[in-house]
């Protein structure tokens, strides 16, 4: 079978959770993808960020011409003017006429991995993981243009895609009490996955010494967007020096986004001294402060899953995490201390008693250790390749396995 990948809009630039989802998800399908044809479709301008595939025996990479196509799309925009979902419709199909139909000519199934489908009028199978709406609950979070641009695109992708993925059960409700064109049939649950190696492996970067963190720190992964809820932490970490007296140290990594003035301000204004704000870390730096931190904070208001929440599993770090349905979730089979993510003194007052009790965030550490190997990236992949072997041939007894992850349980 050929699968074919459109990755022609992920920006290489940009370094969050959705290119760790896809990058993941790739290096999955070159593990366990034997049998398999992977159609990768990519720009001449984001390609070197997949270079690494192009050696891979399973896979081919099809480079389309950046420059014309940041001007389709530039285009295609012209259309949300409109407000009128068939106007952008109408709009992608004339742009992007060839750019389907040289997908297609390669492949029996089309996997988009970044939100919304490029164009809606495929005429081969059309596989989607609409990672989340955030949009639709935390709407005063997107500026107007981008919000009318998802709710657009995501109604239109909602409506002719054939089948999504979902990375936890909560965004599979979530698709199907705002979408009611979409079929329960239609999403299958794939959780998220962790490279275990990566994560495992001890690493000695020097950004520790370099940024004169202490030996104990809390690490809070996530780019300075609104809902990554940096504010209930820094608050909490206030309230415990308030009330305390105690000063815990707080190592941020993430690229500045909407979130960032009103965070940098509360900074200054409440002297947090011993907040450090690292910015955007290398890889090996990032893996390291996993590792070396006492604890990983995941505060989230709104997520699909957390991919956080896996990697300081598998770095062997205790995780706090915002009381929300995909946390809850993963919480079935990982030990998470879960609050409420609006309450910054129950925060703080978990804070303290994990900050006091190293013995317990040890044992956590060590039993999500062992249960996050359940979540790799292969068994992910495994999953996708089980989902479209049934949709894709329905009456072809396939190779691979139905993979379940042992040890999850859907909420």
């Amino acid at each position: 079978m050929r699968i074919g990948i459109d990755c022609l809009r992920a920006d290489p630039r940009y370094v969050g959770g959705l290119n760790t989802y896809i990058h993941g998800l790739l290096a999955g399908f070159a593990a366990v993808g034997d049998g398999y044809e992977f159609q990768l479709y990519v720009t001449d301008e984001n390609q070197s960020a997949f270079a690494g595939y192009a050696a891979a025996e399973n896979f081919e990479v099809f480079a389309a011409d950046g420059r014309a196509f940041r001007l389709r799309q530039n285009l295609r925009r012209i259309a949300l003017l409109q407000k009128n979902p068939e106007c952008y419709r109408r709009m992608s199909a004339w742009l992007f006429q060839a750019t389907r139909q040289w997908m297609e000519a390669n492949s029996d199934l089309i996997y988009t991995p970044t939100v919304s489908l490029l164009c809606f009028d495929h005429r081969k199978p059309t596989l989607l993981s609409m990672h989340d709406i955030q949009y639709v609950h935390y709407p005063e979070f997107f500026s107007w243009p981008r919000r009318r641009s998802r709710q657009i695109a995501c109604s239109l992708s909602a409506r002719y895609a054939t089948y999504f993925q979902a990375s936890s059960e909560f965004i599979k409700r979530d698709l199907l009490a705002h979408f009611p064109e979409i079929s329960p049939q239609q999403i299958a649950v794939i959780p998220e996955g962790v490279n275990l190696e990566d994560f495992s492996t001890p690493r000695s970067s020097g950004i520790i010494e370099r940024h004169r963190l202490p030996q104990r720190f809390l690490f809070l992964p996530a780019q300075l967007w609104p809902h990554k809820n940096h504010l209930t932490v820094l608050r909490a970490l206030r309230h415990l020096r308030c009330k305390h007296g105690l000063e815990i140290p707080l190592a941020m990594t993430g690229a500045r986004y909407s979130a960032a003035p009103q965070i940098f301000r509360y900074m200054k204004d409440e002297q947090m001294q011993s907040v450090r704000y690292l910015g955007i870390v290398a890889f090996d730096e990032l893996i390291e402060l996993y590792q070396r931190a006492a604890l990983v904070l995941a505060p989230g208001l709104y997520e699909s899953n957390s991919l956080p929440v896996l990697e300081a599993a598998a770095a062997g770090t205790a995780v706090i995490a915002s009381r929300i349905p995909p946390n809850e979730e993963l919480a079935h089979a990982l030990r998470l201390n879960l609050f409420d993510p609006h309450g910054e003194r129950a925060l703080a007052q978990l804070i303290l008693e994990l900050w006091r009790d190293p013995e317990r965030c040890r044992a956590q550490a060590a039993h999500n250790r062992w249960r996050v190997a359940r979540f790799t990236w292969e068994n992910t992949a495994r999953q996708y390749l089980a989902w479209i072997e049934r949709v894709v041939n329905p009456h072809r007894l396939t190779a691979v396995a139905s993979a379940t992850v042992p040890g999850y349980v859907h909420a």
